[in-house]
């Protein structure tokens, strides 16, 4: 058995976490057809699959993201279904004494992908980025190993620049369906598994790049001011063109009036942030929100929470969703007068919660951790 699967370690050699931004550096999106074989358990692992010369003779191809389960569903030999539960974990729990095993009948994904690093990437830093993997992932490019991380609904990326080069590289990716950290993904659904959120190959600047921003805003509802502050890796200029506005990262910025965000009417400015290397586009709102008492209160106004709990899930693709699909859950919880939603039980996919400051939504986002299978007290 691989020893990163119970070895209780969140991941080895993925980046420092950071928010997903809309940037103009090049990207490779790697979505679509991959090969794939399902290995039943740790005994039926293919050889040196990751090796750059593997021949995938008995290996399918598999569209991603997707969940793997649901490629057989008619198949009764099928050795991997979707399974329900509730409270329950679909593996044996350990004793109030042990730590959490993981089982040896544990159904693996093997995937492949070719790929030719485009010219554009010379001279950069490459990072691979994975939106979703469920559950504990292992990576290799070219032969090497990269890394492995678990996490399922959060993003992983890895640092390949060594790793690739030019012309043809090929992305192994061993995917577990059981790992330690299923132990903490007991979220009362449909257990699914793979690759089921994009891959995207990465350009990074090696100087002046934009790894992070976090953005820090103020609102006065009775002046109607607002303060805007940019927190970035880098230096650069901050434009917000309809406000006439023009400043620096890191430094507060000082708007003498805005159009306020609310749910029923959720403005949004354009701006952007550059620097040399590059230039990111982000949608900025401006609100205040104060508890007072027993209210909420945004913009100075009381607000009653009308809300719902929203799992990532489709009839036909499971966890897997597109744009489209999200959009319509926003759309039908606006069309019922709901103005709040709880992203039960983990993170959504990015472009959910940027749909939501579009169409006016609340988000209450959960972490990816729910373990109320355990009956044990000592593991609370």
């Amino acid at each position: 058995m691989a020893s990163y699967l119970s070895d209780f370690s969140p991941s080895s050699n993925t980046l420092r976490p950071r928010a997903h931004l809309n940037t103009d550096a090049q990207s490779l999106c790697l979505d679509g057809e991959w090969f794939f074989r399902l290995a039943k358990d740790i005994t039926d692992f293919s050889e040196n699959f990751a090796d750059p010369d593997f021949v995938a003779n008995q290996f399918r191809e598999i569209s991603v993201p997707s969940c793997w389960q649901l490629l057989d569903l008619d198949n009764p030999e099928s050795f991997s279904k979707p399974v329900y539960t509730n409270s329950k974990f679909p593996i044996p729990l350990p004793g109030s004494e042990e730590k959490p095993l993981v089982p040896d009948a544990n159904p693996t994904g093997e995937y492949l992908k070719r790929f030719n690093l485009p010219e554009s990437f010379r001279n950069q830093k490459v990072v691979i980025r994975f939106l979703g993997v469920d559950s504990c992932f292992a990576l290799w490019c070219n032969g090497n190993y990269i890394g492995h991380a678990k996490g399922s609904r959060l993003t992983s990326e890895f640092d390949l620049t060594d790793a690739v080069r030019e012309g043809e590289n090929v992305i192994a990716v061993r995917v577990h369906q059981f790992c330690d950290s299923t132990f903490l993904e007991d979220q009362d659904m449909w257990w699914l598994s793979g690759i089921f959120r994009s891959v995207e190959l990465l350009a990074r600047p090696n100087t002046a790049a934009l790894d992070d921003i976090f953005i820090k805003t103020s609102y006065d509802h009775e002046t109607g001011s607002a303060t805007l502050f940019v927190e970035a890796t880098a230096s650069g200029h901050v434009q917000i063109p309809e406000l006439e506005l023009t400043g620096l990262t890191n430094e507060i910025l000082d708007i003498p009036e805005v159009k306020p965000w609310t749910a029923e009417t959720p403005y949004l400015y354009d701006a952007t942030v550059a620097t040399a290397s590059e230039q990111v586009k982000i949608r900025i709102g401006f609100r205040s929100i104060k508890i007072a008492g027993d209210k909420l209160l945004v913009n100075g106004q009381p607000v009653l929470l009308c809300g719902v709990n929203r799992h990532e899930w489709h009839p036909e693709t499971g966890r897997s969703l597109d744009h489209k699909t999200m959009l319509q859950d926003v759309l039908l919880m606006k069309r019922h007068n709901i103005n709040a939603v709880r992203t039960s039980h983990y993170p959504p996919h990015p472009d959910f919660l940027d749909l939501c400051d579009e169409y006016g939504l609340w988000v209450i986002v959960e972490n990816d951790l729910e373990t109320h299978g355990f009956q044990h007290e000592r593991w609370l």
